[in-house]
């Protein structure tokens, strides 16, 4: 990336931006450097901060001083640039609603260490705190140094470039737009799938999904019982004596089940990647302008987090899709009465209670409660009817679903498998000392769920919002925060109200999500606080252009020029840390195995994995068949558990060659093949 932004900055001078590349260089150098500061890694763990330690005594204490210098220059050239800027802010700005502002981006800045929550309990609250203060005020030095950074390039922008870029925006082409930025997502997410995840399920739920899906594609509703339990271990499966099932929610395997089938599933996510582009721009154009759906299916292309989670096998995508096709059919249904739209709405909410069904619950709700809004002249018997109908109708199914696998209406199966897997009753909403005690001290610090854990989910899901949904080094909530500093408009209430709604209903859940693929327990969130910060960015432009005079006058152009540098530079970042820090072998999971079956001819054989269930085992399933049938032509592995189990899996397939491959965990590297067939 520095190699880049010294191309970057010759290119940008050769065109005539004159400082405004130096300022942009500097911006993008400066962000890839900070990062280096930042500790995720392929290990399940919140981002936080290296340790001081190792910030300051080894190598990254470069990264640490090109912090510094950038911090140096973009002070000198705030005093030499940005002072009448900063002027004019204060009239569009009230102190308090700026103090109000950094006491929000302060929540934001980083994540609070478990251990500082544990403190609680244990004590040493204080000395804690000292250290995470002083990462909370090496965060908020990046989020200022960035956020001056990216004005100062969008100030210093020569007034023909500036032109340029403005004219540009207004001779777009407003129907193609939306279906190549949905083109660029699909293309991204996909390559980021192939190269990146390399085809893989790198987290437990992934790899359910797929065998969940793997199963529905072959038109099984769950499979008889395994040969052995053990040896064909899946995360979050059930094998009740009588049937062999995924205990997760049957929408998304049902969805990936066709891709399943056609050969691809790894093409799902990227396609729900882009139809979500679709369906957002199509829903802001109704709410607004199109102005605000371009500017938003621009966004959604540059955001790391749609990009990521699109390449995934995640079920995010499906209910961000299901979602806003409910909000078309309400927003139908509500303006003109349309009784397709009210079908649209109950099959869309019907079916996400089927994908995630808590999710369904909060976004069903609040269009409900938008629905009612618009007053009773408009309401129509027929569209509430049909969405009553319809959404019952899908509930029903969903009940039917439940008392064929769990033999009750009422028995969720992942509930069924938490409480054996746990303890009865682990897995609820609510709150008490009784819920949500897996043991998961890294991520769920404390026992039970009560007001410190709801602090610290938010503390959480709030930061990698902020930090992943545009990659903005600024912070990617600024101009959706600043809207509501500067907004007297209440069209937006439908927006704010699913923000709202998704913090309230998933604080009700002990869980924050984790740190996989972002703040993904708020993923709801991501399209409303894409049209806001658009709305942001438009409003705070505006306010710029009433309060300016002089030599800032048409400043308010210069709002969407930083909003175009934050997202190329953001996106640039981003997607590159994230492929070589994070996500290449994530977890652990790697793909040799899919390399091992080109290379060597296993043919009708077993194929014992030795090392651990997650990951090594589970880098391997993916390679398995739908069922398990003795006539698979195929390879099928199982894990190599205990001598009993691996008996009884060898008993079973007796007439198949053993093949052995000791997994990463065991070889210290990736998958080697230890024991072959005579003549192999």
């Amino acid at each position: 990336m520095v190699g880049l932004s010294v191309l970057l900055w010759v290119l940008l001078r050769a065109k005539g931006w004159g400082a405004a590349a130096g300022w942009t260089a500097l911006a993008l150098a400066g962000q890839a450097c900070s990062l280096q500061l930042l500790e995720a890694g392929p290990r399940v763990r919140p981002q936080m901060f290296y340790p001081w330690g190792e910030i300051l005594h080894t190598t990254r204490h470069v990264f640490f001083f090109v912090l510094i210098l950038q911090a140096v220059l973009v002070a000198w050239g705030t005093w030499r640039h940005l002072r009448p800027g900063i002027a004019t802010l204060r009239r569009v700005v009230s102190l308090p609603a700026l103090l109000l502002g950094l006491a929000v981006m302060v929540f934001a800045s980083t994540t609070l260490a478990p251990e500082v929550a544990q403190t609680f309990v244990h004590g040493g609250f204080a000395a804690k705190m000292v250290v995470q203060s002083s990462k909370i005020a090496l965060s908020m030095l990046m989020l200022l140094v960035g956020l001056g950074n990216l004005a100062l390039a969008a100030t210093t922008l020569p007034q023909e470039a500036l032109e340029s870029l403005a004219w540009r925006w207004r001779k777009r082409n407003t129907r193609a737009l939306p279906w190549l930025a949905a083109l660029w997502v699909v293309v991204v997410s996909y390559a980021l799938a192939v190269v990146v995840l390399e085809r893989m399920p790198h987290v437990p739920d992934e790899a359910t999904y797929l065998f969940h899906a793997k199963y529905f594609a072959a038109g099984e509703l769950y499979l008889p019982m395994p040969p052995d339990a053990e040896a064909l271990h899946v995360d979050f499966t059930i094998a009740d004596g009588t049937k062999w099932y995924s205990v997760v929610a049957a929408g998304w395997p049902a969805v990936l089940a066709i891709g399943v089938w056609l050969g691809a599933p790894w093409l799902v996510g990227p396609l729900l990647g882009g139809l979500t582009v679709l369906l957002a721009h199509a829903l802001f154009r109704r709410l607004y302008d199109r102005e605000i759906a371009d500017a938003s299916a621009l966004l959604m292309a540059a955001s790391p987090w749609l990009l990521y989670l699109s390449a995934s096998l995640m079920t995010h995508g499906l209910t961000a899709v299901l979602a806003l096709l409910g909000l078309l059919g309400v927003e139908s249904a509500r303006e003109r009465g349309s009784a397709a739209g009210g079908v649209l709405a109950g099959l869309s909410f019907g079916a996400l209670l089927h994908a995630r069904p808590l999710e369904a619950v909060i976004v069903a709700g609040v269009a409900g409660i938008w629905w009612l809004a618009a007053g009773w002249k408009k309401l129509r018997i027929a569209a509430l009817g049909s969405t009553a109908v319809i959404g019952a109708a899908m509930t029903t199914l969903l009940l039917a679903y439940n008392k064929m696998l769990t033999g009750s209406i009422n028995k969720i199966p992942q509930n069924v498998w938490t409480d054996l897997a746990y303890y009865p009753g682990s897995n609820r909403i609510g709150f008490g000392k009784d819920i949500g005690n897996f043991g998961w001290t890294g991520l769920d610090a404390l026992p039970g769920h009560g007001p410190i854990d709801v602090v610290m989910n938010t503390n959480h899901n709030l930061y990698m919002l902020n930090f992943e949904i545009f990659g903005w080094a600024c912070g990617s909530i600024l101009f959706a925060l600043l809207l509501v500093l500067l907004r007297r408009s209440q069209r937006d209430g439908l927006l704010w109200g699913l923000v709202a709604a998704t913090w309230a209903g998933l604080s009700c859940y002990w869980f924050s999500g984790g740190p996989d693929f972002g703040a993904r327990y708020w993923y709801q969130m991501f399209v409303p606080l894409v049209a806001l910060t658009a709305l942001g960015a438009r409003e705070f432009a505006a306010a710029l252009d009433a309060n300016a005079a002089g030599a800032n006058a048409g400043s308010g152009r210069r709002v969407w020029a930083f909003v175009l540098l934050a997202g190329v530079i953001g996106m640039a970042n981003l997607l590159a840390w994230r492929a070589v820090d994070k996500y290449r072998n994530y977890r652990g999971v790697r793909s040799d195995v899919r390399a091992l079956l080109r290379e060597n001819d296993f043919g009708k054989s077993l194929v014992l994995v030795r090392g651990t269930s997650f990951p090594d085992y589970t880098a391997a399933t993916p390679f398995n068949p739908a069922t398990f049938d003795r006539d698979y032509p195929g390879p099928i592995f199982a894990f190599d558990a205990n001598p009993e189990s691996t008996k009884r899996i060898k008993d079973y397939f007796s007439d198949r060659p053993v093949w052995v491959l000791a997994g990463p965990s065991v070889t210290g590297a990736g998958f080697r093949i230890v024991e072959r067939p005579a003549g192999k």
